[in-house]
C-alpha cells in the first residue's frame, strides 16, 4: 500500500521523488570507506509557495509593509519641507535671510538622513528576526514530517506559484539560470561528507613533510 505523507498544521506540501544511489571509484584509487546505506527517499518543497500560503508569514509581511509605508510617509514630509526651504532660499533677495534659510535646510537635511538611516536599520533588523523565525518554524515542521515519513533528504527550491508568474519573463530566466536547491534536512545515512573526506585523503594523500621544500630566503642586496 502506498504510504502517504502526513502533513502538519503548517500544511506544507511536498513533492516526492525516489532515487537510487550508485558509487563509482577512480581506477587505482584507494577503496572508499563503507557508508551507511540510505533509503533514497527525497522530499522537496517550493519555498516561494510556502512563504505565500503560510498565514503567519503573511501576517509578518503585512506588518512590515505597513511599517515601511509609515516610514516612507514621515520621510516624504521631511523631503517636502526641504524642497520648500530651497524654494524660499531661491526667492529670498536678502543674503542674510538666504544664509538663515540655508542653515535651516541643512539641519533639516541632516534630520532626514538620520531618520532614513534609523528607519532602514530598524526595519532590516525586524525583518531579519522574522526571517529567522520563519526558517526555524519550517525546519521544525520539516523534521516532524521526516520523522513520520522516513525521508533521507528534504530540499527547498524556488519556483513560480501562479499562472501569471509562469508567464513572466522572470520565470523563464529563473528556469534557465536556476538557483541551487537548499537542504532543509539531511539524514546521517544520506550525508556522505565524512566518507568523501576519507576517500579523498586515502586516494590523494598529502605530500610528506620531507617532500616539501621550503622557499629559499632572499638575502637583501648590499648597500652601495
Amino acid at each position: 500500500m502506498k504510504r502517504f505523507i502526513v502533513s502538519l498544521s503548517a500544511a506544507v506540501a511536498f513533492g516526492l521523488a525516489v532515487t537510487t544511489t550508485a558509487t563509482a571509484q577512480a581506477p587505482g584509487a584507494a577503496p572508499a570507506p563503507a557508508a551507511a546505506k540510505p533509503t533514497g527517499r527525497v522530499g522537496v518543497f517550493n519555498v516561494a509557495q510556502v512563504m505565500r500560503d503560510y498565514k503567519k508569514w503573511q501576517h509578518y509581511a503585512a506588518v512590515m509593509n505597513q511599517k515601511r509605508v509609515v516610514a516612507s510617509g514621515e520621510l516624504a514630509k521631511l523631503r517636502n519641507e526641504i524642497a520648500e526651504m530651497q524654494k524660499r532660499m531661491t526667492a529670498e533677495p536678502l543674503p542674510t535671510k538666504q544664509e538663515e534659510i540655508m542653515r535651516a535646510a541643512t539641519a533639516k537635511q541632516r534630520e532626514f538622513e538620520d531618520k532614513e538611516k534609523g528607519y532602514r536599520k530598524a526595519l532590516d533588523e525586524e525583518s531579519a528576526g522574522y526571517l529567522k523565525n520563519l526558517y526555524s518554524e519550517i525546519q521544525q515542521c520539516v523534521k516532524a514530517i521526516v520523522d513520520l515519513n522516513g525521508f533521507d533528504l528534504v530540499m527547498a527550491y524556488p519556483d513560480a506559484v501562479s499562472d501569471e508568474e509562469k508567464n513572466s519573463p522572470l520565470y523563464y530566466d529563473l528556469k534557465l539560470r536556476p538557483q541551487a536547491a537548499m537542504p532543509f534536512y539531511v539524514s546521517t545515512s544520506a550525508d556522505m561528507t565524512t566518507t568523501l573526506i576519507a576517500t579523498l585523503n586515502n586516494s590523494f594523500p598529502a605530500p610528506t613533510a620531507s617532500a616539501v621544500t621550503p622557499a629559499a630566503a632572499t638575502a637583501p642586496a648590499p648597500a652601495k
